[in-house]
């Protein structure tokens, strides 16, 4: 059908684009220690661009059953578009990369319990009186890209994923961890053992003083670094000039311990061989050893700059996506390369300071520009210890000033918001506390 849909358009428009997804998910799910729900769902959804006289047209359906209908909205919005000074993806080849395995398909909805239960009898074994949430699903995804400039892109995804959380106890917070992957595994002892080990923290409650002192990012709370930095490198912030990183490519921008890779051919969750509009995507430094090296641009922006498209055209936003939204920059997988520290060391090195798992309040500040101020969701340490979750504490400061100062990275990586990354500890950041 989409085929035939794209034949039809090219009768019609200069130049057409379909977007089709199509999801099918299975969870099991517990909630407060107990079986809740088994959910299964398959969605899809269609979105098709269009060009007109050098007017951008678009329209959007949940599935490929009304055609007519779609190429007749597409028609109708092309009559009132913006001019759009771009083609669409005339690719053909693409970064092959396997992302699908059967054994996902066939995992049985036995096992998903299994393994929630498994999580369940260690950790509240430890932590009787939890309201311990715990969850196993299994998504099959399916998308197809095509243009009437000849891409035809198409890519099939399988994903197990294990989460494993509580709500900390009068905090508004809580304790997660996760893992996923492409075929099933077995059950993750060390995710549950890291959940249990972090939630012990949280007994405590402690405001920090207010100081300039070291600050342990977690895996989870880079999601600010990389947002923030992602926006710098957008080339939409570039072409309206707001980006703080103008007039810096090739210089340093960060210190010489932060290598960034925009790394989508790897086969793991979020590996791609093209973006969201068809063009192929790339494995390359963004930053290298502090040295900013490339920028995030789509095809829109990419032709308002003057450049090709660096296949970063997603649908995504800085809370969600959808089929129906327009591409914009986005980085597909990120990868910030390890260190040699451990975790463990990092933590006993620290005569006092946080350790920092996110933050309340991020899309308030003025990320775009790198400044960060939130209410800190985390960890005191004192001599080398915890001592405790974070209370009334408050971080602040720009990542292209605190991130230029590196004392340590970890060995140890998590996959986390688009992406995989280590613990940093930077040598200062302006906490505010009591």
């Amino acid at each position: 059908m989409i085929d035939k849909i794209l034949n039809a358009s090219m009768e019609l428009f200069d130049d057409s684009e379909i977007y089709y997804k199509e999801n099918s998910n299975t969870s099991v799910n517990y909630g407060n220690g107990d079986l809740r729900a088994i959910v299964s769902n398959r969605v899809s959804g269609i979105m098709m661009r269009v060009k007109k006289e050098g007017k951008l047209g678009t329209a959007s359906a949940t599935t490929l059953e009304a055609p007519n209908a779609l190429i007749d909205e597409a028609a109708e919005s092309a009559k009132r578009g913006d001019k759009a000074p771009f083609s669409f993806s005339i690719a053909r080849d693409f970064p092959k990369i396997d992302m699908y395995s059967s054994e996902t398909s066939v995992y049985a909805t036995e096992k998903m319990i299994q393994m929630c239960e498994e999580a369940r009898e260690k950790v509240l074994k430890t932590l009787p009186d939890l309201a311990l949430n715990v969850s196993v699903s299994k998504d099959e995804e399916r998308l197809v890209i095509a243009t009437s400039g000849g891409t035809w892109a198409e890519h099939k995804e399988s994903n197990i994923s294990f989460t494993v959380s509580a709500p900390i106890k009068e905090a508004g917070s809580s304790v997660y961890f996760y893992k996923s992957s492409i075929s099933p595994f077995d059950f993750p002892a060390e995710v549950t053992d890291k959940f249990i080990r972090f939630y012990k923290w949280t007994d405590k409650k402690v405001t920090a003083p207010t100081k300039r002192m070291p600050v342990i990012w977690s895996p989870q709370a880079l999601y600010m670094f990389t947002l923030s930095l992602s926006s710098g490198l957008s080339g939409e912030e570039l072409f309206k000039k707001t980006s703080p990183l103008m007039e810096r490519f090739e210089k340093k921008i960060f210190s010489d311990k932060i290598t960034l890779m925009e790394d989508p051919h790897t086969p793991r969750p979020g590996a791609r061989g093209f973006d969201d509009e068809g063009v192929p995507t790339e494995k390359r430094p963004l930053i290298e050893k502090g040295i900013l090296k490339s920028f995030l641009l789509d095809l829109r922006t990419g032709s308002k700059l003057g450049a090709r498209s660096s296949g970063n055209g997603f649908k995504r936003a800085l809370f969600g996506g959808g089929t129906n939204m327009m591409p914009t920059p986005w980085p597909a997988s990120l990868w910030i390369e390890p260190g040699d520290s451990s975790f463990d060391d990092m933590v006993s090195s620290l005569d006092e300071g946080i350790i920092l798992t996110g933050g309340m309040g991020f899309h308030s500040s003025r990320y775009d520009q790198g400044h960060i101020s939130v209410q800190a969701t985390g960890f005191m340490v004192e001599k080398g210890q915890v001592s405790g979750r974070l209370e009334g504490t408050m971080v602040s400061g720009n990542i292209y000033e605190d991130f230029l100062n590196i004392r340590s990275i970890s060995k140890e990586y998590e996959e986390a918001y688009y992406g995989y990354y280590p613990y940093i500890t930077l040598d200062s950041m302006q906490v505010v506390g009591k």
